[in-house]
């Protein structure tokens, strides 16, 4: 997304274990400078209204990116094919991104998202790393970001490989969690502990969530 121009596009970045309906339109409007509504009906309306208007008016091309879509609920999922049938002359009011895990793959597949699925354009599936690569990339992340401590153990990259299989987003997503967590503690090594403590802190967040 870093390489769309910022003068054509908006970018909306969605990421919300469990996001339900009212909270996608309720998020959207807060993001478009509207007031979000209570009632789901109202806002899905002033959501509608809002996108025509800005096409109307030529102003920039939205773009929406859910992440973590596989943790959406199904009512949510399915609210997608009501928003994604938005158009005006033939024209998207929105481009919807789902960037999400190989369960929301294996999701779409079944009969009662059929409709969903027919609506999407375009899938790519990303595989993973390797181990050895993985280590690599992270280390070369730090790198770049001209960061010497905190090092990741052999057996925490080791962890973090087993819990991501390779996928970048996953390897971010835990190793920012994991030097902010060294850095409140002082440390200047992640160990497989650390990263053991931050997965399991991490499934609780997703349970509490859903």
């Amino acid at each position: 997304m870093q390489t769309l121009d910022p003068m054509r596009y908006q970018v909306i970045y969605l990421s919300q274990a469990g996001m339900k309906p009212r909270d996608f339109y309720g998020e959207m409007l807060r993001h478009l400078g509207e007031e979000p509504l209570f009632s789901l009906t109202k806002a899905k309306r002033l959501f509608e209204e809002v996108l025509r208007t800005r096409v109307e008016q030529g102003d920039k091309s939205l773009v929406v990116i859910i992440d973590e879509a596989q943790d959406i609920t199904p009512a949510m999922l399915l609210e997608l094919r009501f928003a994604l049938n938005q158009q005006m002359d033939s024209v998207s009011l929105f481009t919807l991104i789902l960037v999400g895990q190989s369960e929301l793959r294996r999701t779409l597949r079944k009969n009662k998202f059929e409709a969903v699925a027919q609506r999407i354009q375009l899938r790519f599936h990303l595989t993973g790393l390797t181990e050895e690569e993985s280590a690599d990339y992270i280390r070369h992340q730090m790198k770049t970001a001209a960061m010497t401590s905190p090092l990741f153990s052999d057996s925490a990259l080791q962890l973090i490989y087993s819990a991501t299989q390779g996928i970048h987003r996953l390897i971010n997503h835990i190793c920012t969690y994991a030097l902010y967590d060294a850095q409140q503690r002082g440390s200047d090594v992640v160990e497989d502990k650390d990263i053991g403590r931050i997965l399991a802190d991490m499934e609780r967040q997703r349970g509490t969530a859903g």
